[in-house]
């Protein structure tokens, strides 16, 4: 179950004008958030798809390495768009591809050192740009919960 069909189970009151404030600030937050990520990613030579795979894999819970598929999951697009994105990941000598050596058809992706210094000046970049928005995430949660 997806969460717009998880949204759709839950019947509720209409939301207040506070609430309606609250998620158009929360909204307006996030695409500026968006596109800061873009133009920093672009300032670094990478896409934000490539910062945000670069993140993925790097931080896949329990494993040094991501699958292709996973990736794809990660992400939310489809298996042939990360075979291609890794594709280009690989060239850029951000990660590289390794065989599965349990599934000799599975192809497996790893960080590269390159990848890894990319990867923390646009976290640190992000970082530094959420802790100056904390205000806005922190005052929609508290009135999205009633608070």
């Amino acid at each position: 179950m997806n969460l717009c069909d998880q949204a759709q189970e839950t019947p509720r009151k209409a939301p207040s004008e506070e609430e309606l404030a609250a998620l158009a600030h929360f909204r307006y937050a996030l695409r500026r958030f968006l596109a800061f990520s873009e133009q920093v990613s672009a300032n670094h030579g990478v896409t934000m798809q490539w910062y945000q795979a670069l993140l993925v894999v790097r931080t896949y819970p329990g494993a040094k390495h991501i699958s292709v598929g996973e990736l794809a999951e990660q992400l939310m697009i489809r298996d042939h768009s990360a075979a291609e994105l890794v594709s280009r990941l690989a060239q850029a000598k951000l990660v590289r591809r390794k065989t599965d050596p349990r599934d000799r058809r599975r192809s497996l992706v790893v960080i590269t050192r390159a990848g890894e210094r990319r990867l923390s000046e646009l976290a640190a970049a992000h970082l530094r740009k959420l802790r100056e928005s904390r205000g806005v995430v922190a005052s929609f949660f508290l009135t999205a919960a009633g608070l």
